[in-house]
C-alpha cells in the first residue's frame, strides 16, 4: 500500500469532504454573477505569479509577490457583500424549512397575476432560487417587503416608476423593484414578443430563476425557466406550476433529499 494511503485517517476524508463542499458552495452561489469573474482573474494572476517564479522572471514575479501576499485580504475587500451573501444562504439553505414562498404567497401571485391580466398591465416577476440575483439589484428601489397581491400590482402600474422593470422576490419577500435584467439573444424566440418576455428568457438563461411574465398587449401570462417560454398559462396551470417550481415540501423529502438540497443539486 502507498506511503499516502497507509497514513491516511478518516479525519482527513472527511476534512477534504467538507472543504469540498464550501468551495462547491461557493461556486454554486456566485455563478452566473461578476463576482466569479473577478475571482477567475485572481487564479490568473496567481498562475502568472508561478509562472514568472518558475522562469526566474524576477521583475514579474516581484510585482505580483504583493498580490499573492495580500490575497485573502484582497478577498474579504473586493467579495464583502458576496461574503456575506453566501453566508446567509448557505444558513438558509441548511435551517430553512422551505426554500421557497409558501401556498399562501402563492395564492397572492396568481390574485396579482390576474388583475394585471384583466387589466392589461404587464408585469415581470422574478423568483430567485440557489443563485443570488444581486448582480442586477443596481439601480432598482429596494423594498424586503412581505408579499401581497395589492403591492404587486401597485408596483406595476401604469406611470409608476416601477412600472417597466421587473420585480424580485426572494423566499417570502419583494427583495426590489424596477430591476433591469439581460435581454435574451436566443434566435428562436418568436420576433413578436416584447422586451418583459425577453427579459424573462434572459434571466433564466443566467441562472436558475423562474420568471413570471404578464402581456400588456393582450394579458396573456407565460412562465420563463431555463431559458424557455411557456405561455398561455391558466390560473389553474399558474397555480400549479409555482407549486411544483418554488414549494417543495421538505416535510416529506429523506435525509438524502435535504443533503441534495443544501448541496444545490435538488
Amino acid at each position: 500500500m502507498p506511503p499516502f494511503f497507509a497514513n491516511f485517517r478518516w479525519q482527513d476524508g472527511l476534512d477534504i469532504l467538507l472543504v469540498a463542499i464550501l468551495i462547491y458552495q461557493v461556486l454554486l452561489i456566485l455563478r452566473g454573477t461578476q463576482a466569479i469573474w473577478v475571482l477567475a482573474g485572481l487564479f490568473l494572476l496567481f498562475l502568472g505569479y508561478l509562472f514568472a517564479r518558475r522562469l526566474e522572471l524576477f521583475t514579474l514575479e516581484w510585482l505580483l509577490d504583493g498580490v499573492v501576499k495580500s490575497f485573502f485580504l484582497i478577498i474579504i475587500i473586493l467579495f464583502q457583500s458576496d461574503i456575506r451573501r453566501v453566508l446567509s444562504r448557505m444558513g438558509r439553505k441548511a435551517l430553512a424549512p422551505s426554500s421557497g414562498p409558501g401556498p399562501g404567497v402563492s395564492e397572492e401571485i396568481c390574485e396579482a397575476v390576474d388583475t394585471l391580466a384583466n387589466h392589461r398591465i404587464g408585469g415581470l416577476i422574478v423568483f430567485e432560487r440557489q443563485v443570488g440575483l444581486s448582480d442586477y439589484l443596481e439601480g432598482s428601489v429596494r423594498l424586503d417587503a412581505l408579499i401581497t397581491w395589492e403591492l404587486l400590482v401597485s408596483l406595476f402600474w401604469p406611470h409608476n416608476p416601477t412600472h417597466d422593470g421587473a420585480v424580485i422576490i426572494q423566499g417570502d419577500r419583494i427583495l426590489a423593484a424596477g430591476c433591469l435584467l439581460p435581454l435574451s439573444k436566443a434566435p428562436d424566440l418568436d420576433p413578436t414578443l416584447g422586451t418583459r418576455h425577453r427579459a424573462a428568457v434572459g434571466i433564466t438563461e443566467n441562472s436558475d430563476a423562474v420568471a413570471l411574465v404578464v402581456s400588456e398587449t393582450n394579458g396573456t401570462v407565460s412562465l420563463a425557466r431555463n431559458g424557455k417560454l411557456t405561455q398561455n398559462l391558466s390560473r389553474l396551470q399558474l397555480r400549479q406550476e409555482l407549486q411544483n417550481l418554488l414549494e417543495p415540501n421538505d416535510q416529506r423529502r429523506s435525509l438524502l433529499d435535504r443533503l441534495a438540497r443544501f448541496l444545490g443539486t435538488s
